[in-house]
């Protein structure tokens, strides 16, 4: 059999490629068996630093979140003093002026908790000395405003009003306790400062930890960073409810007039469009007597009025002044054609929400305007007690009415003015 010479050379060059593509795979092998080593250990390093940075940057954003809850929390701190001292304060004013014992449960418990309150503050910023000094002065400032709410409701237990009042009159309590607002504003300026930069320093962590996150995984960094947000974002709306509450909701010892026109319905039925154009002209009347007498209307409903003055006095004169007023507009009409006011007075702590007014006292002056005589007024004792020596005023004492939906029997009396007294 005789081989042909060409065949032989293909055979020849297909087993040397054979073999040089053999000898080329076990040298890839080899020289990935020998660089597995080093590559896993480059790898792992790589990998347990990038860890080791994400949990020190992680430790620091939680730091950073740790101080933000604390500069929170003393925020809530700094509130609670201010409520507890103002909710005294209120006890107080309001035992003196109605020697009502319902008015020491805020006073007593406000009282009782305040110590707490304020070491608890002071625990809490020890860790800053601007706040530890702050908290000196004001822990000062509580003990002399203490001291002279006790003094003022002790004299009025003893029954001595009159010293009572002169307590107030001497408007150091005013004087404490705008130095108390004066610190506690500071140490709010002073933690929110840190507050300033604690946030930015949670900013920094965090997009930081984003950028380690993403070497490892775009996902968990998306969620380490909407986690980050998410809780700076609770805290600051969390801070920014409590500033709105405390801007919406203030308490204030205010003197409440209510008035209503006497039968009102009768009127509307008989003719309603001169009725209303009545209610028109008597409102462009009685409107600025308010205002004249600093008050401020509060709401009005058809043929009622409701508004708040800063004294009992203020109410009262204007009180008189619309009466007043009404007769002399009501003069030359008919009887059945006349519009006459009920008015009630009452004076006591009233809570002030985004300008509207709430609480007993304003139920009270709505409920004793219906015991007015027509044209008349009708006032609490508390108002009485307020007004009998600065005005000459005669009271027909209409004893204790039991009111509806409020709790105590209230002590009334209608007014007459001074040619009737």
């Amino acid at each position: 059999m005789t081989i042909d010479q060409n065949e032989l050379s293909a055979a020849e060059d297909t087993a040397i490629r054979q073999r040089g593509r053999g000898v080329a795979l076990k040298r890839v092998g080899y020289e990935a068996r020998r660089n597995l080593l080093p590559i896993t250990l480059a790898v792992v390093i790589t990998v347990g630093a990038l860890i080791g940075f994400s949990l020190w940057i992680s430790d620091k954003a939680q730091n950073a979140d740790a101080a933000v809850n604390h500069t929170v929390r003393n925020h809530q701190l700094l509130s609670v003093v201010q409520s507890l001292l103002q909710d005294a304060e209120i006890g107080q004013r309001g035992y003196i002026l109605t020697g009502d014992p319902f008015y020491l449960e805020p006073y007593d418990r406000a009282l009782s908790e305040i110590d707490a309150a304020i070491s608890d503050l002071e625990s809490n910023v020890a860790d800053n000395s601007v706040q530890i000094a702050n908290v000196a002065v004001l822990r000062s400032l509580i003990v002399q405003k203490l001291s002279e709410l006790r003094q003022s409701v002790q004299r009025r237990r003893e029954g001595d009003q009159a010293g009572a009042l002169a307590v107030l009159k001497t408007g150091q309590g005013k004087v404490l306790m705008d130095g108390v607002r004066d610190v506690l504003a500071r140490m709010r300026a002073e933690e929110d400062r840190l507050m300033e930069g604690r946030a930015e320093q949670a900013s920094r962590a965090g997009f930081i930890m984003e950028m380690m996150v993403i070497g490892l995984s775009l996902v968990a960094a998306a969620v380490g960073l909407t986690m980050l947000h998410i809780a700076l974002r609770r805290a600051r709306s969390a801070e920014a409810a409590r500033d709105e509450l405390l801007s919406r909701l203030d308490r204030k010892l205010l003197a409440i007039l209510a008035a209503d026109i006497v039968g009102y319905s009768r009127l509307m039925e008989g003719n309603e469009t001169v009725t209303l154009d009545r209610l028109r002209h008597v409102r462009e009347l009685v409107d600025p007597i308010i205002v004249e007498h600093q008050g401020t209307i509060v709401n009005t409903a058809g043929d009622s009025v409701l508004a708040a003055f800063a004294s009992a006095l203020s109410a009262i004169d204007c009180a008189l002044e619309i009466q007043a007023c009404m007769e002399r507009d009501n003069r030359e009409l008919a009887e059945n054609d006349r519009l006459l006011f009920r008015i009630g007075l009452n004076v006591g702590d009233v809570i002030v929400r985004n300008g509207d007014v709430f609480g007993d006292t304003v139920n009270v002056a709505a409920r004793l305007e219906a015991l007015a005589n027509p044209g008349g007024i009708c006032i609490s004792r508390t108002v009485r007690d307020h007004i009998r020596k600065q005005r000459d005023l005669g009271f027909d004492d209409l004893g204790f009415q039991t009111l509806k939906n409020i709790a105590h029997p209230i002590s009334a009396f209608r007014v007459r003015p001074a040619r009737e007294a």
